[in-house]
């Protein structure tokens, strides 16, 4: 089953990504990230576990730098 982008219509695909994440005045980059990238429009999406788990190695970085 085919799904659609919510912004276009366009065919979703799985696909791993790169993606720079701006938090606390810093950059984060992380490599292979699967997310549902857009074939028409090249929206990317990350579902909401990955989210989440990137937001705390974040939070942990920076506590860590600051301890």
């Amino acid at each position: 089953m085919n799904k659609e982008c919510p912004i276009c219509d366009g065919q979703l695909i799985d696909e791993k990504i790169s993606k720079t994440f701006k938090r606390y005045g810093q950059e984060f980059t992380y490599q292979n990230i699967q997310a549902e990238v857009c074939l028409k429009c090249g929206e990317r999406f990350l579902d909401g576990p990955t989210i989440t788990n990137i937001e705390r190695e974040i939070r942990e970085k920076v506590v860590e730098k600051a301890v």
